[in-house]
């Protein structure tokens, strides 16, 4: 079974076309690269995929779900980091999760879970405010790993990140569908 697929997927804004006949397919339990240029239409792609937008045309299909006939049914399989994190600066990373956990009803364990999954857990009665971006960065994939989703959609997980950063954010996403069980795009 495919983790991701979409035929045919398009899109405009008006006359532009933003997303022009996307076809995907993501093998379930591998880290998938969706790279193009500024413009190119990722984030709209991504988007679209996570029922944000409508697509104008084609079929998206995650985890087996016809996304766009039971959009939550899809989204019940997903999870998401975007651009902007939106944590409590004054509150630590456990209590941000928190706040998510509780909203989603999951058990407390769940909080320790993704914490150990994204080397958190020493970290995580810090306040978020001290947090370096990196670290903030992996807080977010915690918190989109809340659930257990088995897809995880990424959008520019390395964006502001020094060179370091960036290689070790791409080493620890090549090990995270083996520690979360979850596709990675």
């Amino acid at each position: 079974m495919l983790a991701i697929e979409t035929r045919n997927l398009t899109r405009r804004f008006g006359p532009v076309l933003a997303v022009d006949d996307v076809s995907l397919s993501v093998p379930k339990g591998c880290v998938y690269g969706f790279m193009g240029r500024n413009g190119a239409g990722k984030t709209s792609t991504l988007k679209m995929l996570l029922g944000l937008i409508r697509a104008d045309q084609g079929t998206i299909r995650i985890a087996g779900v016809d996304a766009i006939a039971d959009r939550l049914g899809a989204a019940r399989r997903m999870g998401a980091l975007l651009e902007a994190h939106g944590f409590y600066a004054h509150l630590s990373g456990r209590e941000n999760l928190d706040l998510t956990r509780s909203l989603l009803g999951l058990k407390r364990a769940e909080v320790d879970r993704v914490l150990g999954i994204v080397n958190l857990s020493r970290d995580a009665d810090r306040r978020v405010g001290g947090y370096s971006l990196g670290m903030r960065q992996r807080l977010g994939i915690a918190r989109a790993l809340l659930g257990s989703p088995q897809v995880l959609i990424l959008d520019e997980p390395t964006n502001g990140l020094d060179p370091d950063g960036i290689a070790d954010m791409r080493g620890f996403l090549r090990g995270l569908p083996a520690r979360s069980n979850a596709t990675v795009l």
